[in-house]
């Protein structure tokens, strides 16, 4: 049975001012791995991090206080564990220092579906696309899939982990119910 409460889609980065600036950023970066500077790395954070609070702003409470239901492709999450990742080295258990400093003003999910693929399989998948983004890397994509999982394995009862590596109707079938059950 549908939701009878409106339905709101929307992704990070946005495609709002900021969003926009940091995928910008984001392609001159293209190909720069490790050897980007650590203020480098700092901005890209804080970037994501001003686009997730405009986010909240002007898309996500305002839906939420209006009884509607948020559908986020990306959230803090995929921050902490991709920024996570470019810190390291930068300051100590960044997955942790991240989520410290976003957390009071950020707005917790009551449940995050993480979709598992073996990162050798996403870079397959993302072979069909073009244009490729600095982290879709072989070595970066297994820190990030640490990260994700470590993330999750903190907060069990908001994350449900289903399997991408199924079809694309199963996996679809096991997104749609998780959030059916949510909002029965």
């Amino acid at each position: 049975m549908l939701p009878e409460r409106r339905i709101v889609i929307t992704a990070e980065p946005t495609d709002g001012e900021v969003g926009r600036i940091l995928r910008s950023e984001l392609g001159k970066a293209s190909g720069e791995g490790s050897e980007a500077s650590a203020a480098m790395r700092m901005q890209e954070l804080f970037l994501f991090m001003a686009d997730h609070a405009q986010h909240l702003a002007k898309t996500i409470i305002p839906s939420l206080e209006s009884g509607a239901i948020v559908l986020s492709d990306r959230y803090a999450d995929s921050t902490a564990a991709y920024q996570g990742v470019t810190l390291q080295g930068i300051v100590p258990d960044p997955v942790s220092w991240i989520q410290s400093i976003s957390r009071p003003w950020n707005i917790q999910p009551d449940k995050t579906l993480l979709f598992i693929l073996e990162p050798e399989s996403a870079l397959t998948r993302m072979q069909s696309r073009s244009g490729r983004e600095k982290f879709e890397r072989l070595e970066f994509l297994r820190l990030v899939d640490e990260n994700f999982r470590a993330i999750a394995a903190l907060d069990p009862q908001r994350f449900v982990l289903i399997d991408a590596g199924q079809s694309e109707m199963a996996v679809a079938n096991e997104a749609t119910e998780a959030v059916l059950n949510l909002t029965g």
